[in-house]
């Protein structure tokens, strides 16, 4: 292990985990997409099973559509409305068997990009829950445009 700088120990990340907290209200504050990106640019940075890197984004801005995939999902789906953004985590089940995996671990690092950043998040799992039709996987993709092949 390699130590730098002072003898004292300072643990950053333990500190920023610490204070982070799920977020289900939100405040009228606008996230600017230089923020987005950093935060997307740490979740491309997540490892993944073999090297497959089978995980793909879709960044929501938009109120409306925001709105629509809170219903998605008939509980716990509503915590999202309000949010300034909503990022979308989906795997391609074809090109790893550990894309579940991969998700979630890519989830965690949006999770504390926001927080570096001072912004609120919080994980919605929607895997094997139930939409207002179908399956919230399902109507996510249809309201996305998402193909098939992923999985959300």
């Amino acid at each position: 292990m390699c130590i730098r700088g002072e003898s004292r120990m300072e643990n950053r990340l333990y500190e920023m985990t610490a204070r982070r907290c799920s977020v289900r209200r939100y405040t009228d504050e606008h996230i600017e997409d230089a923020v987005i990106e950093e935060i997307m640019k740490a979740a491309l940075t997540a490892p993944a099973s073999f090297g497959h890197h089978p995980i793909e984004f879709v960044v929501l801005k938009d109120k409306q559509t925001i709105k629509a995939m809170a219903s998605c999902k008939r509980l716990g789906g509503s915590q999202i409305i309000g949010a300034d953004a909503v990022i979308v985590t989906m795997g391609k089940p074809d090109r790893g068997e550990f894309w579940i995996e991969d998700s979630a671990i890519a989830s965690s690092y949006i999770l504390l990009a926001a927080e570096q950043y001072n912004f609120g998040a919080c994980w919605v799992q929607i895997r094997n829950r139930i939409g207002k039709r179908k399956s919230s996987d399902e109507e996510i993709r249809e309201l996305l445009g998402v193909p098939d092949a992923y999985a959300v």
